[in-house]
């Protein structure tokens, strides 16, 4: 479970970025870092990944330690699919589901900066992953294991953002960004998919 749990970790970490409402926010978070000295932009960027790695350890972590002691083969099926259904049907449809802005509990949210914001927010699109990862965290009862977890989550999530934030993107690499940004629901659907019919067959 615990190797699930990293793989899991890493696969959805990467995938959020490319979700629809996450990668034009980064993609402009990016361009911007992009134009500043190089001393601010390092900041913004150590900014974005250190509170994004600390939401994700307290969340994980938190999982492990409240835990699940069993979660049963047909119950993991059902979220996978219904996570699956949600994010085909937000193709067509919008759902009005918020994203979870956690700078605005700090004291100071009016002056704290753009990186810190972004990396205190999860947006809609990617709470569905985060859950999948919080409730693999919570089977493991592992807290140390699972804030390692959050760590991954959040490299894989920050890791295109740093490198496009290093590089001047060009026509060719933003059509990429567009077309994956339109594709990326899909995918994710089909990952969890696939997922549910593995444990269809296999019936752990």
């Amino acid at each position: 479970m615990n190797t699930i749990l990293l793989v899991a970790a890493t696969v959805l970490g990467f995938l959020s970025f490319f979700e629809p409402c996450t990668i034009a926010t980064h993609t402009l978070f990016a361009v911007r870092a992009h134009h500043d000295t190089p001393k601010l932009r390092w900041l913004a960027l150590f900014q974005l990944m250190l509170s994004r790695a600390l939401l994700l350890m307290v969340i994980l972590g938190g999982a492990a330690m409240f835990g699940l002691t069993e979660l049963s083969s047909n119950m993991s099926m059902l979220i996978l699919i219904v996570i699956g259904l949600v994010y085909l049907v937000t193709r067509k449809i919008y759902l009005p589901v918020p994203h979870l802005e956690f700078y605005r509990l700090l004291p100071l949210r009016v002056s704290i900066s753009h990186g810190l914001k972004l990396g205190l927010t999860l947006p809609a699109c990617t709470l569905p992953l985060v859950i999948i990862t919080a409730v693999l965290s919570a089977l493991t009862q592992r807290p140390a294991v699972a804030m390692f977890a959050g760590v991954l989550f959040a490299l894989m999530f920050t890791l295109p953002t740093l490198w496009s934030s290093t590089h001047k993107l060009n026509d060719l690499q933003r059509t990429f960004l567009g077309k994956a940004a339109n594709l990326s629901p899909y995918v994710t659907t089909l990952l969890l998919w696939s997922c549910a019919f593995v444990i269809l067959k296999s019936g752990v």
